[in-house]
């Protein structure tokens, strides 16, 4: 059994039926997941544990400690990718997703779990990820150039492949304290380009303010950073498409 630091992992690997179990708890963002006992005691019934790294789980020294030498090997994603990603956003970054369940199925393979079903899984696991590639491609010509706001931009892996452009992040982080002049800076960049719109993965708060003083889409855009029992990541990310999707059409339509 792998023990998937995120949702993202986790359902990478059930997507190839290889056995899991997820520690990051539910509703709980990525970048807030602090370590607990349950988390403990599932890391250390795992053969592995699959993190993205970077310093994302920031909780993985200390679940090392707590585990000591009883510690599963930690796989962090990052560590493997090339080229080395410059966003820890991975998941939303397809060659990289890609990329990822590749090394999952490596893994597999040297654990000797990579049975007839799994081996069919991972044909399956291509041709979604290609569907999903196909439908991203179609929409670069429409929004390549364009310039976006977000609530949090976690959507720059994706973003860049498209050809937009972002203006930078609404909410506070570590490199940006609460400041009402970098608010109204970063609103008075927006009103100087070709703006599509304000992202947020929900229809409140700051963004969908923002959208309104600019007279602009507010475009709901799942992060795929809080676990979802209703919906997998390959689904979830279609319905991020579709969000970008419609509005592909609404500006064809305008313009």
């Amino acid at each position: 059994m792998y023990a998937a630091t995120l949702s993202v992992i986790y359902d990478w690997l059930r997507a190839l039926e290889l056995p899991a179990v997820l520690l990051q708890p539910r509703g709980v963002d990525a970048h807030e997941v602090m370590l607990n006992v349950r988390m403990v005691q599932r890391a250390a019934q795992a053969r592995r544990i699959i993190a993205i790294g970077g310093g994302l789980e920031s909780y993985l020294p200390a679940l090392e400690r707590a585990l000591g030498t009883h510690c599963p090997p930690i796989m962090r994603l990052m560590e493997h990718l090339l080229p080395p990603p410059d966003d820890l956003h991975i998941w939303l970054d397809l060659a990289y997703a890609r990329q990822s369940c590749t090394w999952l199925m490596r893994w597999a393979q040297v654990d000797g779990l990579a049975t007839r079903a799994v081996r069919q899984a991972w044909r399956r696991v291509q041709l979604l990820f290609r569907q999903l590639e196909v439908r991203r491609d179609g929409l670069r010509s429409y929004l390549q150039g364009k310039y976006y706001l977000a609530q949090h931009d976690a959507y720059r892996p994706l973003t860049r492949s498209l050809g937009l452009h972002s203006l930078g992040s609404l909410q506070p982080d570590e490199e940006h304290p609460p400041s009402l002049p970098r608010l109204r800076r970063l609103m008075e960049q927006a009103r100087r380009v070709p703006l599509v719109g304000v992202w947020s993965a929900t229809p409140e708060g700051i963004a969908a303010t923002v959208a309104r003083r600019l007279g602009v889409p507010l475009v709901i855009a799942d992060t795929l950073e809080q676990p979802d029992p209703e919906r997998d990541y390959f689904e979830r990310y279609a319905n991020l498409l579709t969000a970008l999707q419609s509005l592909a059409r609404e500006r064809h339509r305008v313009a």
